[in-house]
């Protein structure tokens, strides 16, 4: 799973995803990509809210579900999911955030997305 950018796991890019998906869709959550193979470079041709970033956090569906965090193909794009917190607070921020890498450079990076 890979969520796009240096600062895309911060208390402030959290609550702002949080709270946009609570407003419009009655539930928690944060937008995640999947990369099949770990393949950042194809994800990267697919999808340009991944492409444009220079950095990247990656983690595994399955740490993720160990951390207790429910993870969701939600849209249409069959690449999207959305991580979902049981509560949008600091404390799962954090933890969310210790199940990512982190920052790493996207080799898939497009400048210009």
């Amino acid at each position: 799973m890979v969520r796009g950018g240096r600062q895309s796991l911060s208390d402030a890019n959290l609550e702002r995803s949080t709270t946009d998906t609570w407003e419009s869709y009655r539930f928690f959550g944060v937008s995640v990509f999947a990369a099949p193979d770990d393949d950042l470079v194809a994800l990267s041709h697919r999808q340009m809210a991944i492409r444009r970033r220079p950095e990247v956090r990656v983690t595994r569906c399955g740490d993720l579900r160990a951390a207790r965090f429910e993870v969701a193909p939600t849209f249409s794009n069959p690449d999207h999911f959305s991580i979902i917190l049981a509560e949008a607070t600091s404390e799962a921020f954090a933890r969310l955030r210790s199940v990512f890498s982190e920052p790493v450079a996207n080799p898939g990076y497009q400048p210009g997305g």
